[in-house]
């Protein structure tokens, strides 16, 4: 019963997470690539359409392996108040965010020609807290990386072991980061240099979370990438891409 609700949950906030991100994608479509979905699908709307069924979808398939592998490798720990998570997951916040925004202003705007004036948007801001920091840490950690320590811990014969704890925080970070390359193609297409931005600005991150998942919990790790898109954008791009 308690898996169901959560899936009802997530299937709800995916809906509503899918939605921003689809009106995201709508919004920033050129005039050419518009008329070319309009020409297929009959309408742009049908992007948010799309984009919800799969953000649901995915979620709700995400939140029963989840819910089925966490308590086998012991990662389905309560959601507890505890000021010292909160402090970590903060600061790991603040670390991923620095990483992501110092290496952009100073090695990859140049580098890829992109805009040197950040410009603050609520909608973008609602999709990378939804998204971002809620749903894809039920992809990524809460269904993903329980996943692969269970199956570590089939291969190894072992829950104790930290190595198939680290490997699979590591292996989901990639696959985290490598999830931002279609985006990354459609905005600056793939070269060396774009292909690097993305591996890297996302790959130590997704470390950070997958540690906060480990120790602390999956709502902390849910904090640790809001706050990291938190501290982002309203306070380190503004300051840096004034």
């Amino acid at each position: 019963m308690l898996t169901v609700k959560k899936v009802i949950a997530v299937l709800i906030l995916g809906l509503v997470a899918g939605a921003v991100l689809g009106a995201q994608q709508v919004i920033s479509l050129t005039p050419e690539r518009e008329s070319q979905i309009v020409a297929q699908l009959g309408s742009k709307q049908v992007i948010i359409i799309v984009a919800m069924l799969q953000t649901a979808t995915m979620a709700s398939i995400a939140t029963i392996v989840g819910s089925w592998a966490s308590p086998k490798v012991g990662l389905n720990k309560p959601f507890i108040y505890n000021r010292k998570s909160i402090a970590v997951a903060v600061a790991i916040g603040l670390l991923s965010a620095s990483f992501i925004a110092i290496p952009e202003k100073l090695v990859f705007t140049e580098a890829l020609g992109l805009e040197e004036k950040f410009e603050f948007s609520w909608l973008y801001f609602l999709g990378s807290v939804l998204y971002g920091g809620i749903i894809e840490e039920v992809l990524l950690r809460f269904g993903l990386m329980s996943l692969i320590i269970w199956i570590a811990s089939k291969i190894t014969k072992s829950v104790n072991n930290n190595g198939i704890y680290i490997a699979g925080i590591v292996i989901a970070a990639l696959l985290f980061a490598a999830g931002h390359l279609p985006a990354t193609a459609q905005m600056l297409g793939l070269s060396p240099v774009s292909v690097i931005r993305t591996l890297l600005l996302n790959f130590l991150p997704g470390i950070g979370f997958g540690y906060l998942y480990w120790k602390h919990g999956l709502a902390y790790a849910m904090l640790g990438h809001i706050s990291t898109h938190v501290i982002n954008q309203l306070i380190l791009l503004p300051v840096l891409f004034n």
